[in-house]
């Protein structure tokens, strides 16, 4: 199967349009890199394209992220289920903006060295799965299950 390095901002459209994820495509006023914004369900999450170079702007390393207010400041209740879910789960790293009064989920595709376009799409598509299962923890948290 043919690898992959690196993609444009025309390639990480197509894929994440692919996985069904509404991508609007804009760029890092500070470098062209791409930044998508996307929506996985109800839920509204960013791509941040990374390590690029290139004419087009190609780039390894993608990483997609989505921010919750919480309308309140954060708690040591909040920190405790963002660490009970990275004590559980593989993929996706969630963290608390105590400044901003957010939590979040974050997860990183790495590119470099090469992988399939199949790799690819396959974690693209782990993406709404991590939100998802991000969302779940909190809400159980909070609700005693």
């Amino acid at each position: 199967a043919q690898t992959i390095d690196s993609v444009t901002a025309d390639q990480l459209e197509a894929a994440l349009e692919a996985a069904g994820l509404s991508p609007e495509m804009t760029e890092d006023a500070a470098n062209g890199a791409p930044v998508a914004t996307g929506s996985a369900g109800e839920f509204q999450f960013y791509v941040r394209a990374l390590s690029c170079s290139g004419e087009p702007i190609a780039c390894e390393n993608l990483m997609f992220f989505a921010n919750f207010d919480l309308g309140r400041t954060a708690t040591a209740k909040d920190y405790r289920i963002v660490n009970d879910f990275r004590d559980g789960q593989v993929f996706g790293r969630a963290y608390v903006l105590a400044s901003n009064n957010q939590v979040g989920v974050d997860y990183v595709i790495e590119l470099g060295g090469g992988v399939t376009e199949d790799h690819l799409s396959q974690n693209i598509n782990r993406w709404a799965d991590v939100i998802t299962a991000f969302v779940t923890k909190f809400q159980e948290g909070y609700s005693g299950s």
